[in-house]
């Protein structure tokens, strides 16, 4: 399979990276990238540079759109020109399928960044799941994580807010424990970040072994105790409600996108 990035930001690199761990031929990739910097770090691993003009000249599987919602619609038209019966997936948040030039074919999608590391969500929608193309999407990116398809386009919105942004939301969580963690390593030799990462990791490794929060919870919890304390000040601040509130914003702020375009 031949696929052609039209962006190399950092939903491109984080798939092309997953795509190369998990044996996938550089020389099958190529790029479409202005950026310097980025064509350097693509060049390295191995990865064609193109001009868009240069469309004409390859054959490729499929082109993954993968550039700034404001730049998405012209950006799929010029794609269109140099390569008329492209298989286009679209990475861009919020920009329903109607609003491109080629709304029967566009292939939607929402990867995350932990497809870097073969550990990807990607949700996907298109008009005709029967197709071709869209069977090679679902086999595309399952290279690099786990595929949902999505029969009503309207749940992108909330996919978006959920698989796009969630990740972030969490580093946000986990950044105050860092925080608060430097503050009690002071002196340690090995250094907090480093110590943290085993906590992180620790995470993971428990949710393998028992995925039930309240389980998890209570194995940690005793009755009066610290954790007991905390969890009741958590709940009390409602902080179900905030992280709810953070993918309603999200959510929202992708149906807004949808709506300027």
């Amino acid at each position: 399979m031949n696929v052609c990035f039209l962006g190399g930001g950092n939903i491109s690199q984080a798939i092309i990276g997953g795509l190369l761990k998990g044996g996938f031929p550089p020389g099958s990739i190529a790029c479409i990238e202005r950026n310097t910097s980025k064509i350097e770090s693509l060049k390295s691993k191995g990865i064609l540079i193109l001009k868009i003009d240069e469309l004409t000249k390859h054959q490729f599987d499929l082109i993954i759109l993968a550039v700034k919602p404001k730049n998405a619609l012209d950006a799929t038209k010029q794609i269109l020109i140099h390569a008329p019966n492209a298989n286009i997936i679209s990475t861009v948040a919020g920009i329903t399928a109607d609003k491109y030039p080629n709304a029967a074919t566009i292939i939607r999608s929402m990867p995350n960044t932990a497809s870097e590391f073969k550990k990807g969500i990607t949700a996907l929608y298109t008009k005709d799941i029967n197709k071709s193309s869209f069977k090679k999407a679902i086999k595309f990116f399952e290279h690099i994580g786990h595929v949902l398809v999505i029969k009503n386009e309207a749940e992108m919105h909330s996919f978006t807010s959920v698989i796009g942004s969630g990740q972030a939301f969490l580093f946000k969580i986990l950044e105050v424990y860092l925080t608060e963690f430097k503050k009690l390593s002071k002196g340690v030799d090995i250094g907090a970040t480093e110590i943290f990462k085993n906590f992180v990791y620790s995470l993971g490794d428990q949710f393998n072994q028992d995925p039930d929060f309240d389980s998890l919870i209570n194995k940690i919890k005793s009755p009066n105790g610290t954790t007991q304390a905390g969890i009741e000040s958590l709940e009390n601040n409602n902080v179900e409600m905030i992280i709810k509130e953070a993918f309603k914003a999200a959510t929202n702020r992708s149906v807004e996108i949808s709506n300027e375009n």
